[in-house]
């Protein structure tokens, strides 16, 4: 049995694998990590930044931010066995969770 950090590991190589610029405790917030991409990159992106983390380990939730095709993100995660929670709308961040 894989643990949630593994099954979002497996994720962001796919997402990767996919074309996005998707990182793993990137910066310490939203605000400087979306300013440390370049516009292209910040066109299809995913990640989650220092205070998502410690939020994850306090919670196990964890939250991301994103650009590009939510849908194709959530189906990513789901595929991994993650729980997603998300509005769909582009203006909110996506939530997982571990089954």
């Amino acid at each position: 049995m894989t643990t949630n950090k593994e099954q979002i590991n497996k994720a962001f190589k796919e997402l990767r694998r996919v074309g996005y610029f998707a990182k793993q405790d990137f910066w310490c917030c939203q605000s400087c990590g979306w300013g440390a991409m370049t516009d292209k990159e910040a066109e299809k992106a995913v990640f989650y930044h220092r205070q998502d983390l410690e939020r994850f380990k306090e919670t196990g939730e964890l939250m991301l931010a994103w650009s590009g095709n939510g849908a194709e993100i959530v189906r990513i995660f789901e595929h991994f066995g993650l729980k997603i929670n998300w509005n769909g709308l582009g203006d909110t961040r996506i939530s997982v969770r571990g089954e």
